[in-house]
């Protein structure tokens, strides 16, 4: 724990606070994104994670790669539990590209990531956009390194198919 338990004042946690959420802000928010599919409900999980994070502030004082997993593991299931809130509930899905506000060439590409099913969206968004190894993964998502392995792997196979079909029917046009 930092801090070397010397107690903070609320000016020094709340600016901890406000630091943390600069700094993973757009690591949480692309998350949620990429398991939602839209900005609106993925704005909706992220003040909720942030909000969680505020209520147990002495997360604040954790390592920041065991911060960091907090973080995730509490963005992935407030995605769950959005999911089946939405699937309770009809709701009109938007567009994902125009809401991201990530570079227009790398859009093409995100947009086909979104496509996949969502057990290969999320590796494939957590090892190549978070920077999260196989084995940080196979810790964050409770699951086997083979089984990371493995949602890479097939993940990697299916964007490189949709991928090739895009350029293919760019060519034909």
């Amino acid at each position: 724990m930092k801090g070397g338990g010397k107690k903070m004042t609320d000016v020094e946690t709340k600016q901890l606070f406000e630091k943390t959420v600069e700094e993973y802000s757009d690591m949480i928010t692309g998350l949620c994104l990429v398991r939602l599919g839209n900005r609106h409900d993925a704005e909706d999980c992220y003040q909720t994670v942030f909000l969680k994070l505020f209520r147990n502030k002495e997360m604040l004082y954790e390592e920041p790669e065991y911060l960091k997993s907090w973080l995730i593991r509490v963005a992935i299931n407030e995605c769950k539990n959005r999911f089946r809130f939405l699937s309770r509930h009809k709701t009109e899905p938007l567009s994902f590209a125009d809401d991201c506000s990530i570079e227009i060439e790398d859009r093409s590409l995100l947009d086909s990531v979104m496509t996949l099913p969502e057990k290969y969206r999320e590796v494939i968004y957590l090892f190549y956009y978070a920077g999260y190894s196989v084995l940080e993964l196979a810790t964050i998502l409770d699951s086997k390194e083979n089984t990371i392995k493995s949602r890479l792997k097939r993940g990697r196979k299916m964007l490189k198919e949709l991928l090739t079909d895009k350029i293919d029917e760019e060519v034909i046009i």
